[in-house]
């Protein structure tokens, strides 16, 4: 078997594993199915809230200030 088909086979064998794992984590849960989806909504709904604000706060970080920008004016700073 040459490289190429030796890759394909490990990554079909681990999809096939981890939709067979998902399967049975499915099927073995004590909740039901109206509970994992509220479960599985409120962590979405956390994880969203989370990512919107660390994206907020790096745009904030990347912006330049006004004072650092090249070329601004500062009033007052410098004498003619």
């Amino acid at each position: 078997m040459s490289d190429k088909n030796t890759e394909t086979a490990a990554i079909l064998a681990f999809f096939a594993g981890a939709a067979l794992a998902a399967g049975a984590a499915l099927l073995l849960t004590p909740k039901t199915g109206r509970e994992v989806r509220e479960k599985l909504g409120d962590v979405t709904e956390d994880a969203v809230g989370k990512i919107r604000s660390a994206v907020r706060e790096a745009k904030y970080k990347v912006a330049p200030k006004a004072k650092d920008e090249p070329g601004g004016i500062e009033g007052g700073s410098c004498w003619i």
